[in-house]
């Protein structure tokens, strides 16, 4: 019986380490923070699909998590949380939340924020006149 009870302790303790494991290797938690900015069209071609149109709710990954391209085809919810200056200190707009596709890679040097929006997807959560806001984004 003692023996029986022991196999169920280390079944469950190992199921409990693989499903903390998962969590630990995610790479972008619940939320994360950093800042947006936005880019204009055309929108193509992209460094993910070529000259394919994802349409226009879409964002181009800066190195945070580009993952060698393995952010191509994510979702990700952006949210507004507020302005980066004193010009426009409170742009963020309605619910301030848009769902984005991963289309395009932002590379360093050029890159001013951690996920680069499309002009669209960036004026459904803040006034473009901002040009950078901060936000909260996870992976939908």
């Amino acid at each position: 019986m003692a023996i029986i009870r022991l196999c169920f302790s280390l079944v469950s303790l190992t199921a409990m380490l693989l499903i903390l494991s998962l969590n630990a290797i995610s790479p972008i938690s619940a939320q994360d923070s950093g800042t947006a900015t936005y880019y204009t069209p055309p929108y193509t071609p992209s460094a993910c699909y070529g000259f394919e149109d994802n349409g226009v709710m879409i964002a181009a990954a800066s190195d945070v998590f580009w993952n060698d391209g393995g952010a191509c085809g994510q979702m990700y919810e952006v949210s507004c949380l507020s302005g980066t200056n004193e010009g426009n200190p409170e742009p963020c707009l309605g619910s301030g939340s848009v769902v984005v596709k991963i289309v395009d890679h932002c590379p360093p040097g050029s890159c001013r924020g951690t996920i680069d929006l499309s002009q669209q997807a960036f004026q459904s959560i803040a006034d473009t006149d901002a040009g950078v806001i901060n936000i909260s984004y996870q992976l939908v």
